[in-house]
């Protein structure tokens, strides 16, 4: 289920940028991370080096008979101060681990970090022949060496220092970076949101808008690139509702003042006494009748507010309806079925398809008579003609007068077939065979 909705949305822009944004997001933070773990050690070794620099300055300061004051001046500069604890007392505290050996020893409590100096001195022996030591006049040692073996009367392990700087500061500056880095990408997620949005909008708006659906509002209130799209695509589907209006009211007055000599025909004919010139007249003006009636249909197809009045029905009897219509002869037509195909459709709009596909069988055949074939799912209607210049997609868009003459039609012919069988649910397809082409409705 889940890995479905990932296939679904992974060409989404938003699913994109969520995506993006979650790796950016972790990647920053493990760097970060590291960031800070490199830097702690960094600032451990750095903090090691500087206790060793205090306790050189106060064995320094001591050589030199400095007063306490002086020394605690001099610590000062490195954020230190001796401590009143005593030595003994340390072991109580946690003590920290380091790698390798140094005369450093730290110790944390409540936060706060006590160091010891531990002191490894150097021990000389001079030679010795036979059990008593040989001088050979050795120079004089350097002050630096009288330093290390002849230290002051105060042993520096003795004196604990304490640092100023405590370790929570440095946590919550790291602490801080992270969470300001945070709410930053966080807030550029939510601006990058906010300022898309209107695209998703857009696009559910474009999917009503291809049902026919003209109510729809996209005007949004700003001054950025989408949001100028989605203002002058509002203003777009206004001048499509005002055509739309117009041209439903263009139709509906031709069909009103059409309706009006038509009935003044039938009332005339009516008057006649039986002959055959009265029985075409009726003929006549009920074939006008229908094609009014058509046109109505076509119509609301066409404006998609086409409701569908389904049922179950003879197939032979739509073929036999769409004759009617056309006012045709059965042997003009070879119908050839061995079942009885039954079809859940409306009865006038699915006869006007058949109608428009038998026509175009029957005026564009080059010889003998168009066949229809009913099978145990399909129909298919076959006439022999030349081959099209075009896909036959081509031929399905409206006012094509290529195929369909403007000289015999309106070239909608296979337009209006095309989408009656559409919002069926079923399917027009077309070959060209051997010369001959055929139109096969799927059912399935």
């Amino acid at each position: 289920m889940v890995i479905n909705w990932l296939i679904n949305k992974k060409h989404s822009i938003f699913f994109q940028i969520n995506i993006f944004f979650i790796f950016i997001f972790f990647i920053i933070n493990i760097l970060i991370i590291v960031q800070f773990l490199i830097d702690n050690k960094t600032k451990n070794i750095l903090d090691e080096k500087r206790y060793f620099n205090a306790f050189r300055m106060i064995l320094d300061s001591k050589m030199m008979n400095k007063s306490e004051d002086e020394i605690s001046l001099l610590l000062q500069t490195l954020n230190l101060k001796i401590s009143d604890i005593h030595v003994d007392k340390l072991i109580d505290f946690k003590k920290e681990k380091k790698e390798g050996a140094s005369p450093i020893e730290i110790y944390t409590s409540n936060e706060k970090k006590y160091i010891q100096f531990i002191d490894k001195p150097l021990h000389f022996r001079p030679p010795f022949f036979e059990g008593k030591p040989i001088f050979l006049n050795p120079p004089p040692p350097p002050k630096d060496f009288m330093h290390e073996f002849f230290p002051p009367p105060q042993r520096l392990e003795n004196i604990v220092l304490i640092d100023d700087l405590t370790e929570t500061e440095f946590k919550y500056f790291w602490v801080l970076v992270l969470s300001i880095i945070d709410i930053l990408l966080i807030w550029f997620l939510y601006f990058l949101r906010k300022k898309l949005k209107p695209l998703f909008v857009l696009k559910e708006n474009m999917i009503k808008l291809s049902t026919g659906d003209l109510s729809i509002k996209t005007r949004i209130n700003g001054k950025d690139e989408i949001s100028e799209v989605a203002n002058e695509f509002d203003n777009a589907i206004k001048q499509l509702k005002q055509l739309r209006d117009s041209r439903n009211l263009f139709l509906r007055n031709i069909m009103h003042e059409l309706k009006t000599p038509i009935t003044k025909g039938k009332l005339v004919s009516d008057m006649y006494e039986d002959s055959e010139r009265k029985h075409i007249l009726i003929r006549v003006f009920q074939r006008l009748e229908y094609l009014l009636s058509e046109f109505a249909k076509i119509e609301e197809l066409t404006s998609g507010k086409i409701s569908l009045n389904k049922d179950s029905y003879h197939a032979i009897d739509l073929i036999e309806q769409a004759f009617d219509i056309l006012l045709l002869d059965s042997n003009k037509v070879d119908i050839d079925y061995d079942k009885d195909l039954f079809l859940d459709v409306d009865f006038e709009l699915f006869s006007i398809a058949l109608k428009n596909l038998i026509d175009n069988a029957i005026l564009y055949n080059t010889n003998g008579n168009p066949e229809i074939f009913i099978g145990e799912d399909f129909i298919k209607i076959v006439n022999k003609g030349e081959k099209l210049k075009k896909d036959i997609n081509e031929y399905y868009k409206p006012f094509n007068h290529e195929y369909e003459d403007s000289s015999v039609g309106l070239g909608l012919g296979l337009y209006v077939s095309n989408n009656i069988i559409k919002i069926h649910n079923f399917k027009l397809e077309y070959e060209y065979i051997d010369n001959y082409h055929n139109f096969v409705i799927k059912l399935n």
